[in-house]
This record gives C-alpha cells, structure tokens and sequence, in this order.
C-alpha cells in the first residue's frame, strides 16, 4: 500500500466501525465512510444502523457516503440461496455485491485503498471477505483491497469498549431476513429497547401505510368477516394505529376497548369517540361507561404488542395487562397486529404468556 492512500472504508454498521476507524485516525488515515448494505431487513433496521454510522462520522469529522437501499436487487442477487447456513454462499454473493459497489464508487472518485467493516463482525468469514473484495477490485485498475484482518491485534476488544462508551445500538443478527431467522432470543427488556428505537424511526406516512395493509388483510379474514363482536385497543402513538378501522366498522360490528382499572384490564363497550375519556394511568382514551363482566360474547380480541413472533408467541409492556385478561376468554379467537419491524423469528417468553391464534 502507497504512503498517504485515499481510503474508502466499506461500513456495515457503527460497532463494526469503531476499532477500525479509531486504528486508522490514530495512524494518520482519514477514511472516507462508505455505506452501502442493501441486505439489511427490514428498513427500520437499516435506518437504525444508517444512523448511529452517519453520527459516529459526523463526530469524528468524516465524510459519509449514503447509497441507496435497493433490498430488491440484493434479493435478487442472493436468490437460490435463501436457505443456506450463516457464512455460506448466499455470504459470500452478498459480500460480491456490496464490494463491487464500494469498489465502483472509490473507481471513479479516486480513492487508492478499499477495504471494509465487514472483517470485523463475529458472524463473517474472513476468507469469504478478502475474495469478494480481491474480486471487487480486480474489476477496477490501480485499485488495491486492504485485506487486513480487523478483529486481530486487540481491535476486537477495543470494539466492545467502543460499543459501550459510545451507546451504540447493538443488533442481534447480521442484517437480511434469513440471518434474522438465526437470531437468538434475547431478554425481555433488550428486545424491548430494540423495537423501540425500531419503531422510533418510522415516519407517520409509514406507520399509516403499514397500519392500513394490516387492515387490509384483517378483513379478508374468515373469523373478522364473522364475527360480530370486538374487542379492539384504541392505539397509542407506537402501535398500529386502529382509529380509522374502528370507525369504518362501527355499526356493522360491535366494538369493545380495554380500560385499566388498578393492575387489571377491563372491558368496556365503545359507543362512539365523545363517549372516550382519558385513563388515569396512562391517558389511554377509553370508553366512560360500564364495564362488561360478561365476555363471552366477544368473537375476537385484536392485541397489541412490543413484539410477536410466527409461532404466535407475544412480548408486551412488561406489565401483563393482557396476560391476565385473555384467560378470561378462553374460545375467543386473538390476533397479535404489529408493525413489520416488530415481527421476529423468536421472542423471549415465559410460561404465563398468553398465545395468538395468528398474526395479522
């Protein structure tokens, strides 16, 4: 490698970035960030991890490149392999991908070095990254790929602690959809923190759009479409919103809302919005009427949560309101509703958890 390279440094995310760009800041090399990871699913994540690299950058006085999130591409460009292990081929084609890009832009902006972050992850193969990047770079004349192994000579240490003393947002799995499945469960609490700096980024553009195609399966449902009697929650600024769907379907069906009174949750009929007061707990709007003791009317139980997995299994607030509610109603069909961020391979969960019959 030349004295003085221009340098471009291919990020995967800020606690992948720490070591490295302290390492080269501290042996005179200004990198240039380069951020290019259209695998990363789904896209709250991606803005997440987009995040905290740009304000890491930004901290130090570094230069950040922002591509574009084309998932399409990348999905088409891993297809056949969707089903391999961790480290395998759909790695090493994701790896080719990304590199080529990084390899293009420091091409035709005049950068002497490439080399990435991606050496720095638990979850990759060295061997898988020097190759993709040797091919990368052999596309491009007077191009060199750094190929330094960066979790060697103390920097995977120095990593954690750069995790930690800078608050970086620390995922639980590499990034695509399929890694995801691999994910391990974590605590209750963490996987709390996580969806809530998840849902933390959604516009509300994207939180009407996400709400109404929930909607929008809801109602080509069999058990929706029969039942006549719901229970509904009136929803609170980080979940899918219901109060557009509550006012379409009033009349035609009979709804019911949740009211908190103490450490339980009670069921009252909802009449329409004037008839809403805030809670004292919370300030939740619920109805100001009776409660209804008699729940056996009730069809279907539409909840809430933190988080959901396929399997049907739910993470709420931590309090357990529904917990003890849903016993009450053991024939009523219940259906978890989320945002897509907030649907994981597993959730953490404990014997007293009350099961979805689906997820919508």
């Amino acid at each position: 490698m030349k004295e003085n390279p221009k340098i471009l440094l291919h990020t995967c995310c800020a606690p992948c970035s720490g070591a490295i760009v302290e390492y080269m800041l501290e042996n005179g090399m200004r990198p240039t960030i380069y951020y290019y990871n259209p695998n990363i699913y789904p896209f709250e994540e991606y803005l997440v991890r987009k995040n905290e690299c740009t304000r890491y950058a930004q901290s130090l006085g570094l230069e950040i490149v922002d591509e574009a999130w084309n998932h399409r591409e990348w999905l088409s460009c891993v297809r056949g392999h969707e089903n391999e292990p961790e480290r395998g081929a759909r790695c090493l084609e994701c790896f080719r991908m990304r590199l080529l890009e990084a390899a293009r832009y420091a091409h035709e902006h005049g950068y002497d070095v490439l080399t990435s972050t991606l050496d720095s992850s638990r979850w990759k193969r060295h061997d898988q990254i020097v190759e993709a990047g040797q091919w990368a770079v052999a596309q491009f004349p007077g191009l060199t790929f750094w190929d330094r192994n960066w979790r060697q000579g103390g920097l995977q240490e120095r990593r954690g602690q750069i995790l930690r003393e800078q608050g970086f947002y620390n995922q639980q799995y590499c990034g695509c959809e399929f890694s995801m499945k691999a994910m391990k469960t974590d605590d209750k609490q963490s996987v709390r923190k996580r969806i809530h700096r998840l849902v933390g980024t959604m516009s509300e553009e994207e939180k009407i759009a996400q709400s109404a195609a929930v909607w929008n399966r809801m109602e080509q449902m069999p058990v929706f479409r029969e039942s006549r009697h719901i229970l509904m929650y009136w929803a609170m600024a980080d979940e899918v919103l219901t109060q557009e769907f509550i006012r379409r379907w009033n009349g035609e069906k009979t709804f019911y809302l949740p009211a908190i009174d103490g450490d339980e949750l009670v069921v009252k009929r909802y009449v329409g919005e004037d008839s809403l007061v805030a809670g004292q707990q919370f300030g939740i709007p619920e109805p100001d009427g009776p409660v209804v003791d008699d729940l056996s009317a009730i069809d279907l139980v539409v909840v809430p949560g933190r988080a959901f997995d396929s399997d049907g299994h739910r993470l709420g607030r931590g309090r357990g309101f529904y917990d003890r509610l849903l016993p009450k109603m053991p024939d009523t069909k219940k259906a978890g509703v989320c945002y897509d961020c907030q649907l994981l391979p597993s959730v953490p969960v404990q014997e007293n958890d009350f099961l979805m019959d689906f997820i919508v």
